[in-house]
């Protein structure tokens, strides 16, 4: 009996001891990192990827290729603001002045959002007017982390009450490495004053981090060995051959001596009769460059997965594409880019600016108090970019049958190519218009 229990439980054992492979020991996990507390190794990190990133950014043709696409997917040519207001004047008013305001500003908080993680936008109203300034990252204190007692506490310049709502964002007088630019104490600016822009990759998260932080090391290699093998061409073309003469001769070819070494030039379609036991062996300075750039190439592809882009985006080349993966490419990553302008501009910058604005109006009179919280105000809608076409024949015609189908409405089709209805058909009416005046003329 003791027998049989024993050999059960030997068949049995290995299911209770078996584990899920990520959480495992042994020797094939050693040196892989781990993140046991992602907020507080995000605001480590940050500081030090922010200047890298920037360096790069400024350096590397690859990392500014990188921020400047993210940043044209975040806001293109512009986002289009809708009022709601039944009032059709109105609504343009406001549309104009809002898109006015805050058109100039968005490709640098896109870049910054990209480059830097993050982005401070200081709503400044008087009643003078209402204008909006940047504020570099640094600027809201990083060093600045306190606890203030009853759950509120100060992490990185930015100052949480005791249910954990941003309240202020403690902000240097001058950004620091401002020319001529003053040290002291941080000025606390309440949260309503300041709209922060970020992509929150974990729950409680305070700061953001650079989104070129997952392939900023793999960058900086990429960029020494481009460099590398460029160097290295460069030189072997510096030498077209090399001459060995056993007698310590020149081998018949003349030329100046420098240093103890000949240096001698050969002219077009000349033969040389060499004495016996000289040679000539010529560089040959493409050889095995063939597979070094394929593995340059792979490292793109690794670096473009990194950045969310796609190979062809981040490098320009179009060798390898063709419609139907450009398109798939294209549609995956406009996916990501949509997700990430509705949650970061729309939702963190566009919405909370116009809710500031309308209230600005009212205390300053443009706009009565009961305007500035009647729906007639408060709603709006904000239009992001259109997306252009890769086959627009085929495109099109796709649009029109969804349209005759049911599946979409004008509205949809309109606002995806970034435009507004209402323009739209004030132009085709316009359009039609035309051609009936000049005919009565």
């Amino acid at each position: 009996m003791i027998h049989i229990r024993n050999f059960i439980r030997r068949l049995v054992a290995p299911a209770y001891v078996r584990q899920i492979e990520a959480g495992g020991g042994g020797w094939r996990f050693q040196g892989v990192p781990m993140l046991p507390a992602p907020q507080q190794s995000a605001l480590a990190a940050r500081g030090p990827a922010k200047a890298r990133a920037a360096a790069l950014s400024m350096n590397n043709p690859i990392a500014a290729r990188a921020v400047e696409a993210w940043a044209a997917a975040l806001v293109g040519k512009g986002w289009q603001v809708q009022s709601q207001h039944p009032d059709r004047q109105i609504a343009r008013v406001l549309n104009d002045e809002l898109e006015a305001l805050v058109w100039p500003l968005m490709p640098m908080i896109a870049r910054a959002v990209v480059r830097d993680g993050e982005c401070f936008v200081r709503m400044l109203s008087s009643p003078d007017g209402f204008r909006l300034s940047l504020l570099p990252a640094d600027q809201i204190d990083p060093a600045m982390t306190r606890d203030l007692g009853d759950g509120a506490r100060i992490v990185a310049g930015v100052e949480f009450d005791g249910s954990e709502q941003v309240t202020a964002y403690h902000v240097l007088p001058d950004a620091p490495g401002t020319p001529f630019g003053t040290y002291g104490e941080t000025l606390r600016i309440p949260a309503s004053e300041i709209l922060h822009v970020f992509d929150r990759q974990f729950p409680g998260q305070v700061r953001g981090v650079t989104w070129l932080a997952p392939v900023l090391l793999k960058l900086a290699d990429y960029d020494a060995a481009s460099d590398a093998m460029l160097m290295n061409l460069k030189v072997q073309a510096l030498f077209a051959g090399f001459i060995t003469d056993l007698e310590g001769g020149t081998a018949g070819f003349d030329g100046t001596e420098k240093a103890g070494t000949v240096n001698v030039s050969l002219e077009p379609g000349a033969m040389r009769m060499l004495p016996p036991g000289s040679d000539v062996k010529f560089s040959q300075p493409s050889g095995g460059l063939s597979q070094q750039v394929e593995f340059i190439k792979s490292q793109l592809h690794e670096i473009a997965a990194g950045l969310g882009l796609m190979y062809e985006q981040l490098s320009g080349d179009l060798s390898q594409a063709n419609y139907s993966s450009a398109r798939f490419g294209l549609l995956e990553f406009r996916r990501r880019a949509e997700m990430l302008q509705r949650t970061l501009i729309e939702g963190q910058l566009l919405r909370p600016l116009w809710r500031h604005w309308i209230g600005w109006k009212a205390l300053a009179g443009e706009i009565s108090p009961e305007d500035a919280t009647a729906p007639d105000y408060r709603a709006v809608r904000f239009v992001p970019p259109g997306w252009q076409w890769v086959d627009p024949l085929k495109e099109v015609n796709a649009e029109v049958r969804a349209i005759e189908a049911g599946l979409k409405s004008r509205a949809e089709v309109v606002a995806g190519r970034g435009r507004d209805l209402d323009e739209v058909d004030q132009e085709i009416a316009g359009d039609t218009r035309r051609p009936a005046q000049e005919g009565d003329a």
